[in-house]
């Protein structure tokens, strides 16, 4: 994000909603339907329409083509004399600039609750077009122009998905329906209006004259399924999870029970900013923490980063923007970076200084170090400064020269950190296509302001670098409930499991502004959304793994982790539904445990771990209370393995044990304490994971304390 107290202008959808059903225990699939807008006379949200005040719901977006829009009580596609329709009057001869288009839509709060695109699959209404209505020639036949459909953006865009040209011969009422894919198409996953567009030009050469168009009947429909089961496979492992962290910017000295609230596991009482309210905690064992490098490379950050690290946190540091001698426009506000050969290597050596002071002063390892936060965030209001991408590719060497001359290379260099994930400015490619400067940077970082729940695909290169997402919150008015937690969960869901992310950030840990850009309000006191981060990032530590979890249907949301050093694993399950209770069966795959312990944030419980559940013949079952998120915490009891000692070097006065690993075995080296051999006579000397994780291979094992021959070793699986 930003400066101190900033605001973005979007509006950021609310959380999914849903709807599901469990009656005496049979679970059914059953088909609901919302009815945005049959146009009766009494209207929609207190707007009496048959009193003209339609237009507090509907109204033109943009395109100088629309003239008028009212209800009209004399046609109705149902043949519904009690009903009406909304009449919708264009020129595409109209001035302005314009002209051959228009946008009728029904408010960015048309549609409350937000319905989501996963459960209500399709989209339908009725149109029809007066005789005489403007028309275009498209694929040798007479249309009334090409008619869309879609929802609009943050950030004030539009998506369509779906339209249907209306021949020229009908001027009756004519039945739309579109099915909707929210798995493609992540912007539909949050529905809070519909759109209704034409752009004369689609078809060449576009729209002529006067067209009326009438609208009745908008709703979306769908079918729940009943859940199957979640099968979970130990084997099919995805990508290493880095943390889950937000931004200490701007903020200066903490309270022990702030930094073991935020970055801890453990339980406590912390007191408001103001001191007035006294108030218990869970702590959400955050593992990331990213703080600000103000210009001149210093930071009033210190005593906060090292109370995150000291309770295990990775931290790593982002400049708003260089000092003023660096800048087109000498001010720490806004401006561009003077990219020559001096400045290069003078910003360099000071933000690699920085990192080493921060290294001998204060005790504190910064894991990465970014090159700019938003360089392309055109602001003024705030510290900025943008990059082009040929100056983030030219940086780049000076910033890794001056780190490794300062004793300090181990820190990685991270870029572009752009405002929304996909990087529209392409600031990334320049640097990362020329081998040369892509070996030098160590992690590929964006923003996520781009979307509810991020642009249409969440995928995208990341250049074979560990890919983070660093930055997001929403700017709405203050919501600290578990209908906002619940969203964060479903949208931190997303960046697992479709952009396979190995890090996500909140924007901020204490909110500078009154709305929801903190895990707490400006007063410090915690919000859902922080003990829905904390779902995740307590359980999920750094190098667990990502493995499979293949039922993902709403308004189940279920991810799922292993520890690569340990037996330890997490699943993660968000329930989006308001009201409705749901029960899943979990299926372990290529692993089993004995029992879960189920970890809760709801309405009434915050990080609160319930009664173990037993896992029985490798499954259990579990309740989900309405709109919470679930993780169960497990050691897993791993299938053995027949593992052959391929090959025992001597080596000095020790053995080289080689063996060939399988995909997630977790291992056991044994040595004897007795010539006798006897089983209880078996030590482990070293347990885990094969290095570097999950995958398969061929792993050794080094003994130098003692020369023995091979049968005095073993290696087992579990």
């Amino acid at each position: 994000m930003t400066g101190p107290f900033p605001l973005k202008p979007f509006h950021l959808a609310a959380i999914v909603l849903a709807l599901f059903t469990f009656m005496n225990n049979v679970q059914t699939a059953r088909a609901q339907t919302v009815i945005v807008d049959q146009f009766n006379p009494s209207g929609i949200g207190g707007n009496n329409y048959a009193a003209g005040q339609i237009t507090n719901v509907w109204w033109n977006w943009f395109g100088d083509a629309f003239q008028s829009l009212a209800w009209d009580s004399t046609s109705n596609a149902s043949n519904n004399p009690a009903s009406g329709s909304m009449k919708i009057n264009l020129d595409f001869n109209g001035s302005g600039s314009i002209p051959n288009q228009f946008e009728v839509f029904d408010g960015y709060n048309g549609i409350t609750p937000a319905l989501s695109g996963l459960i209500y699959t399709n989209f339908q209404c009725d149109v029809r077009f007066a005789p005489g209505s403007a028309t275009v020639i498209a694929n040798g036949t007479g249309i009334f122009g090409h008619l869309e459909f879609g929802v609009a953006t943050p950030g004030y865009g539009q998506d369509y998905f779906g339209s249907i040209d209306v021949p020229a011969s009908n001027t009756n009422w004519v039945h739309v329906s579109i099915p909707l894919n929210a798995v493609a198409d992540t912007n539909l996953l949050s529905i809070n209006d519909v759109l209704i567009h034409i752009y004369g030009p689609y078809y060449s050469p576009g729209l002529s004259g006067v067209s009326t168009l009438w609208l009745d009947n908008v709703e979306f429909t769908g079918i729940v399924s009943p859940p199957t089961n979640c099968v979970l496979d130990w084997n099919n492992v995805h990508q290493r999870i880095d943390g889950f962290g937000a931004s200490s910017a701007w903020m200066g000295t903490w309270t022990t029970a702030q930094a073991n609230m935020f970055f801890s596991t453990n339980s406590g009482t912390g007191v408001t900013l103001d001191g007035t309210t006294n108030f218990s905690f869970n702590g959400a064992g955050l593992s990331l923490l990213r703080n600000r490098i103000a210009p001149g490379g210093t930071t009033w950050e210190q005593g906060i980063m090292q109370m995150a690290q000291a309770r295990g946190a990775k931290v790593w540091s982002t400049p708003w923007s260089p000092d003023t001698p660096f800048k087109s426009n000498t001010n720490v506000n806004g401006g561009y970076f003077v990219g020559t050969p001096a400045n290069y290597q003078a910003y360099a050596n000071e933000q690699a200084g920085y990192v080493a002071g921060m290294k001998s002063q204060y005790g504190i390892n910064l894991c990465a170090i970014s090159v700019q936060n938003e360089p392309d965030a055109d602001v003024t209001t705030y510290e900025s400064c943008n990059w082009t991408a040929q100056q983030i590719h030219d940086f780049v060497p000076y910033l890794h020269n001056a780190l490794a001359a300062g004793n300090v290379a181990s820190t990685k260099i991270m870029l572009p950190e752009s405002q929304n994930w996909q990087d529209y400015s392409n600031l990334a490619v320049t640097a990362m296509t020329d081998p040369a400067v892509a070996a030098d940077v160590g992690i590929i970082a964006d923003h996520n302001y781009d979307g509810a729940n991020g642009p249409a695909t969440l995928t995208k290169d990341s250049y074979g670098k560990a890919l983070w997402e660093t930055e997001v919150s929403v700017f709405d008015t203050f919501d600290g409930s578990i209908s906002n937690g619940v969203y964060v969960a479903q949208r931190i869901y997303l960046f697992m499991t479709q952009a396979q992310a190995n890090a996500w950030h909140y924007w901020w840990l204490i909110s500078g502004n009154d709305d929801n850009e903190g895990l707490t309000d400006t007063n410090g006191y915690p919000t859902k959304r922080m003990y829905a981060l904390g779902q995740y990032s307590r359980f999920v530590r750094p190098n667990f793994y990502r493995i499979d979890a293949n039922a993902n249907y709403s308004p189940l949301w279920i991810s799922a982790y292993k520890d690569s050093t340990s037996a330890a694993f997490a699943i993660v399950a968000v329930n989006t539904d308001p009201a409705t209770a749901v029960k899943q069966n979990f299926i372990l795959t290529n692993f089993t445990a004995a029992s879960v312990t189920p970890w809760i944030t709801s309405g009434a419980q915050s990080l609160v771990s319930q009664t173990i559940v037993p896992v029985t013949n490798s499954s259990f079952a579990y309740t989900m209370p309405p709109l919470s998120v679930v993780t169960f915490a497990g050691q897993a009891t791993l299938p053995p393995s027949t593992i052959t000692i391929s090959n025992n070097t001597l080596n000095g006065n020790g053995f080289v044990l080689t063996w060939n690993s399988v995909a997630g075995g977790f291992y056991t080296v044994l040595k004897t304490n007795a010539l006798a051999h006897s089983a209880t006579n078996w030590a482990a000397i070293t347990t885990g994971y094969p290095p570097g994780g999950a995958s398969g291979g061929s792993l050794s094992y080094t003994d130098s304390a003692v020369g023995l021959p091979s049968s005095f070793y073993q290696v087992r699986s579990p």
